[in-house]
């Protein structure tokens, strides 16, 4: 329950003729503030507000009261039949049924404002307390991470774990980059007229920070000369009203450090409310016009402004209008080029249907988010029953009085003639638990007659309810899904200490990867075996989250279409979009010039060879089924054709792949690479078009090479990224926030504590001896067989046509079935910690330290034997920040634990029987799991949470995850049973069928959501090679010897999988 700032009544006069909205032409304020006379007959300054509403329709009284008129009357008349809140299966929700309905706008007018003010004071109102506590007690670390900045927490943190010269680089690299040509990213030194049609499809990578190209954020404190990434910026709080919690947030903005006075953050509060919200600046004024964080007085802080406050670095304005013309103000640059924040707070986002909610956020990010814009949004959780009964009916009734007052606004709107007399009814209210949704209804008391302004006459039966309001809760599962949709990447949340209550911080980043689990459906019809589509096409639904959404009788609008979210077969453009831009700013913004010709690794090639090999492998497979095309370039497709992976332990010896030019000044240059990868991409949009027009004909060989190829950029960018990992020239990645480790890890500490600590990671997951399928079918040499009839844009359509495939690679065909022993596994993999106990037992010899760990050298480091955990972002202190993440080595080294601790890995058929149980963490790509650059580190595993709401068919709680690494088996990687080699890439599983390479599962912080969320993927990579982003978990059985295991896994307590493998296999340790 929030205020609603998008249709809520206005007193303001309605002026003659509507002004255009006032510039910025003033300063650090967004128009002239006029004088009015003050308490004192003095003259005092109004405060500056941007006029969105004058003229509007909105503002047309007489229009804006017909309107809520016309709406009063519509609802009391109801409809014929009645709106079930929630299944007609449940007794309880259809003794809550209605036909009438009146508008939530009724409860805020002014009276109403007033005991809303009164009712978030009550000590059962938790919503309000919860969030203006968390503001309170974290509204500095808040400010900071909004803008980008590290904690000083966490830089004494790196200060301790790093020496001074490794500090500075790491810091270096969080301002503006060298303007050393050597040091800038790719992208900073290019000549871009030339690559022009680039910024056309996939968005313009050569712009400023703030024109919402992929270098629009240059990491924490990028911020011109010596200056702040907040200095200009506008921070707009949505729905402002009162501003009592807001004003610990910009006291915290007044303390960001290098902001100057001369160019403040510019704080917009938007309501529609003109009256209110010049009421509540004038407060706002008030009480921080003194409240300076140098000390100095009001007098020095106001002296060049009246209106800009906190020692002149925060300067407040109004923004007068509703939530969609605001918005639309904002998309059109009414507020200049600065960053933009945006504050959604009071769970309003709970005023709106689930789905609806989701909606919005996304049209916000995507018409008034630029990449590297934020937004902080507070959400209130399905908390227990009882706790939001009392939050919406208080003992002392001032909730009552709030709703019962809505209906002596609805006498007035109807003449103020006791057509409804509030004495004959009384407050209604209950908690949804199936639906997360609190509904506030009017009951009549008796059997009453109301005779309306036009004659008509309804007749309420005694008992009768009207339907006034409603208010989502909602699952961590259900914020992250609405997240997901919109295309906003979570930074961080902070919690109330009852948590109760959330503040997610989230950003527009270059590019999203969405989630291939995020479909929509009617939940209880998919727990009956309809597939999503089937469905949703056949009752709809108004609720969002991944597993669908409540019965078609939930309160809202009409149910929206079917979308398909994610798809293994031929990708759109949209898909291909997300693999430019995402490799972009792998290539352009994370490797400088001087990088372009170094090996990160020495048994990879130089950097530059994969800004050509992507584009090369585009063209050369594209020549293969379509042969009336010509090589783009055909000495590019001799030296970029493929990629190396020579022995680990003789590198000499290596698989066939391409002869590259061995000096440097061969190597073609990086803006001729970047003009040949524009011509594969006009090449591939052109393809597109003759499918679309009807030119070429698509059959499954031709959408199976274009998935193969953009699937080839998903897992090359993973290859970059670990090669980048191993360098201390790496810069972080532009538009996405860099983590603030301190915060981060005191998160991850009590999440951890929450889930039972380390005895519920260690537990050992029981399974029966069974059979598991492992891989699909999907034969390439029927590919010819399916051709589409009908020429369409809409690659959905295609693929339909083409029969859905589920494209994969060589490896994953065909469909098999295997047989596994019984076995236990545990519940999480190795973590840093664990295998930490393990090198150092073994007398820490070298063999067994991963190339992921780099010695410790800071003031902080106790011995020796201290270690740091390299990350994209430098290395960080293993012994708190990656404590529980899980580690990352060689598929040796990680045998060689699994053996002292008394156990082993798994074979490809056990791992695979854990991944697919409805108990076990996962890695796939769920909202909330670790992939598709979630983070862009590893973080420490999460087991399953099971919150299942009352009655439902689904549980809401999140599924786990493995913390975002790929996982060794034991099982070499061989041909398989049925086994073909790729008709289109014959080599790409044939040549490593050497006895070498063992099979991994799953997918990390760096695979994308297709690949990681297509449980037939199966990578490899020689068990010697150290370098990729997979850890691993232990298995026991009856032939391991268990030794080790009470050091490892303390006690080994186990618990069994879901049904039917549900089975305690073997005597406990």
């Amino acid at each position: 329950m929030a205020p609603i700032a998008t249709t809520v009544e206005s007193a303001a006069p309605t002026p003659t003729a509507p002004p255009a909205a006032k510039s910025l032409k003033t300063g650090p304020n967004s128009s002239v503030p006029s004088k009015v006379a003050g308490t004192n007959g003095t003259a005092q300054e109004e405060p500056p507000v941007v006029d969105l509403q004058s003229g509007s329709p909105e503002q047309d009284r007489e229009g804006q009261a017909e309107e809520l008129k016309r709406q009063v009357i519509a609802g009391l008349k109801g409809h014929a039949t009645l709106t079930v809140p929630g299944s007609t299966d449940r007794a309880e929700d259809v003794e809550w049924a209605y036909r009438k309905t009146l508008p939530t706008t009724l409860l805020y007018d002014e009276a109403g404002l007033k005991i809303y003010d009164q009712m978030v004071e009550v000590p059962e109102y938790y919503l309000w307390k919860a969030e203006k506590t968390i503001l309170e007690k974290h509204g500095r670390e808040i400010a900071l991470r909004l803008f980008g900045h590290q904690t000083e927490e966490t830089l004494q943190m790196l200060r301790e774990a790093l020496s001074e010269q490794d500090f500075e680089r790491e810091d270096k690299k969080k301002h503006e980059h060298n303007k050393d040509d050597k040091d800038v990213p790719v992208f900073d030194g290019l000549h871009f007229e030339e690559y022009r049609t680039l910024k056309e499809k996939w968005g313009d990578f050569t712009v400023g920070r703030h024109n919402g190209g992929v270098n629009s954020e240059h990491g924490l404190d990028d911020c011109g000369s010596g200056g702040s990434p907040a200095a200009g910026a506008a921070v707009v709080e949505l729905g402002a009203g009162s501003l009592r919690k807001t004003i610990h947030l910009l006291r915290g903005l007044g303390e960001l450090p290098g902001l100057k006075k001369q160019d403040p953050v510019r704080y917009y509060a938007l309501d529609l409310d003109k009256s209110e919200l010049v009421r509540t600046l004038h407060d706002l004024r008030s009480q921080l016009g003194s409240s300076t964080s140098g000390g100095q007085g009001k007098e020095e802080a106001c002296v060049s402004d009246e209106w800009t406050i906190l020692d002149g670095k925060v300067a407040i304005n109004g923004l007068w209008a509703t939530y969609d013309k605001g918005l639309e103000h904002i998309a059109d640059g009414g507020l200049g080029d600065g960053r933009r924040v945006f504050l959604w707070l009071g769970s309003s986002i709970g005023n709106f249907e689930r789905r609806d909610g989701a909606e919005f956020l996304k049209s916000m990010a995507d018409k008034s988010m630029r990449a590297g814009d934020k937004m902080l949004i507070g959400i209130d959780r399905r908390n227990a029953a009882r706790d939001i009964e009392l939050a919406y009916n208080d003992p002392k009734g001032l909730t009552a009085s709030f709703v019962m007052n809505g209906l002596k606004h609805a006498d007035r709107v109807l003449g103020g003639q006791g057509v409804i007399d509030p004495a004959r009814f009384e407050y209604h209210d209950r908690y949804n638990d199936v639906e997360g949704r609190h509904e506030s209804y009017y009951r009549s008391l008796l059997t009453q007659l109301l005779t309306l302004p036009d004659g008509e006459t309804v007749e309420l039966e005694e008992g009768e309810l009207i339907h006034v309001e409603r208010s989502y809760k909602y699952a961590e599962r259900e914020t992250l899904d609405s997240l997901d949709h919109a295309g906003l990447r979570v930074v961080q949340k902070w919690t109330d200490d009852d948590e109760r209550y959330d503040l997610w911080l989230v950003e527009k980043t270059p590019f999203h990867f969405q989630s291939t689990r995020l479909l929509t459906g009617w939940r209880e019809q998919v727990g009956k075996g309809l597939s999503v589509q089937e469905a949703h096409n056949s009752n709809g639904s108004h609720e969002f989250d991944a597993d669908g959404g409540s019965s078609a009788f939930s309160v809202g609008g009409p149910p929206k279409p079917h979308e398909a979210w994610g798809s293994w077969g031929m990708p759109s453009l949209d898909e291909w979009e997300s693999s430019w831009r995402s490799w972009d700013v792998i290539t352009l913004t994370m490797i400088s010039r001087r990088m372009l010709h170094v090996k990160p690794i020495d048994l990879r090639h130089i950097c530059l060879f994969y800004l050509g090999h992507i584009p090369a492998f585009v063209d050369i497979l594209l020549l293969k089924v379509l042969p009336d095309l010509e090589p783009l370039d055909a000495y590019y497709n001799k030296i970029f054709e493929r990629g190396i992976d020579p022995h680990v332990d003789d590198p000499t010896q290596c698989h066939s792949h391409s002869e590259v030019p061995q000096s440097e000044e061969d190597w073609p240059k990086v803006e001729e690479i970047l003009a040949y990868r524009e011509k594969v991409m006009d090449r591939l949009v052109g393809i597109y078009a003759d499918f679309a027009s009807g030119k070429r004909t698509l059959n499954r060989h031709v959408a199976r090479c274009i998935k193969m190829v953009q699937e080839h950029i998903d897992l090359h960018q993973e290859t970059l990224l670990y090669m980048l990992a191993q360098s201390d020239e790496t810069l972080p990645p532009v538009g996405f926030s860099q983590p603030d480790w301190a915060s981060l890890t005191r998160q991850w500490e009590k999440e951890d504590a929450r889930q039972g600590g380390e005895e519920e990671r260690n537990a050992l997951v029981n399974f029966k001896a069974d059979t598991v399928v492992i891989g699909h079918d999907d034969d390439d040499r029927r590919d010819t067989d399916f051709e589409t009839k009908a020429p369409s844009k809409d690659v959905r359509a295609l693929n339909a046509q083409l029969g859905n495939p589920e494209f994969g690679w060589d490896n994953e065909q065909p469909a098999r079935k295997e047989q596994t022993k019984a076995f236990s596994i545990t519940a999480s993999p190795v973590t840093n910690e664990q295998y930490l106990r393990f090198v150092a037992a073994t007398g820490y010899q070298e063999q067994d330290v991963p190339p992921s760990w780099i010695k410790a050298t800071g003031t902080g480091s106790k011995s020796s034997h201290d270690y740091n955990v390299r990350t994209i972002y430098g290395p960080v202190p293993l012994a708190t920040v990656a404590r529980l993440w899980p580690v990352t080595g060689s598929g040796a080294q990680l045998r060689r634990y699994a053996a002292w601790a008394g156990g082993r890995l798994p074979t490809h058929a056990e791992l695979r029987r854990f991944l697919d149980s409805a108990t076990s963490p996962n890695c796939v790509d769920r909202p909330g799991s670790n992939v598709g650059f979630r983070y862009w580190h590893p973080v420490p595993a999460a087991l399953p949470t099971n919150i299942t709401a009352k009655g439902g068919a689904n549980s809401l709680g999140l599924p786990g995850h493995n913390g975002g690494v790929w996982e060794w088996t034991c099982t070499a990687f061989s041909a398989h049973e049925g086994f073909v080699p790729s008709i289109l890439y014959p080599g790409y599983s044939a040549d490593f069928h050497d006895g070498r390479h063992d099979v991994v599962l799953g997918g990390s912080w760096a695979s994308t959501p297709c690949v990681a969320g297509r449980k037939t993927v199966c990578n490899a990579y020689q068990r010697d090679y150290p370098y990729a982003f997979i850890g691993g978990r232990v298995v026991f059985d009856d032939e391991t010897t268990r030794k080790g295991v009470a050091q490892a896994y303390g006690a080994g307590r186990r618990k069994s999988s879901s049904p039917p493998a549900a089975a305690g296999l073997r005597k406990d340790a």
